[in-house]
């Protein structure tokens, strides 16, 4: 049996470092954070960070143990100004809070500006319709609509592009029959 090299030495003392400490540390982020996932993400960030500590291998097991919580703490403070930033909501929450900023009278005009669109929609092909519903609805990437519709993506995209400006014919066109009316 052949004597292991540095570097294959300090992959063991990172490798014992996980198997040490890794439990504790789950359980800590598990409790600072929402959900368990969130955490796990956490855990892998904070022995990243302790991989690139070319000293952390030299400490003792106490001293590890406090430079790896410091470490998890400083990453769940770092989360939770990142989500304080990027705040995701859906869609129709994100609606209800803007139509409280609105008179009444805005309120009844977006809601007739609403049903322009949504009879509009209706005119359009079933494939239309569809394309429509994926992109602003399910909110999916070109690639993944073509993938859907087994087409190539820069034919979705031409489609999109024509959907779209068929539909804001037919949208203008309902908005000045309702404006004549």
């Amino acid at each position: 049996m052949q004597p292991l090299d540095t570097d294959e030495l300090q992959n063991v003392e990172k490798s014992m470092l996980y198997e040490r400490f890794a439990e504790t540390l789950l359980a800590s982020l598990c409790q600072q954070v929402s959900n368990r996932q969130d955490a796990e993400d956490l855990l892998l960030e904070v022995f990243l960070a302790a991989l690139q500590n070319t000293s952390l291998a030299r400490f003792p097991a106490r001293r590890q143990l406090a430079w790896l919580r410091r470490v998890a703490r400083n990453k769940v403070i770092d989360h939770y100004r990142h989500r304080a930033l990027f705040t995701i909501q859906p869609l129709g929450q994100v609606q209800e809070i803007e139509d409280l900023s609105l008179t009444p009278e805005q309120q009844a005009e977006k809601q007739e500006k609403w049903t322009w669109l949504l009879q509009a929609i209706e005119h359009l092909t079933p494939v239309q319709r569809e394309l429509v519903r994926l992109r602003y609805v399910q909110e999916l990437r070109l690639t993944q609509i073509a993938a859907l519709m087994e087409k190539p993506e820069g034919t979705v995209r031409k489609m999109l592009s024509r959907t779209l400006r068929h539909l804001k014919t037919l949208y203008e066109q309902d908005e000045r029959r309702a404006n004549h009316e």
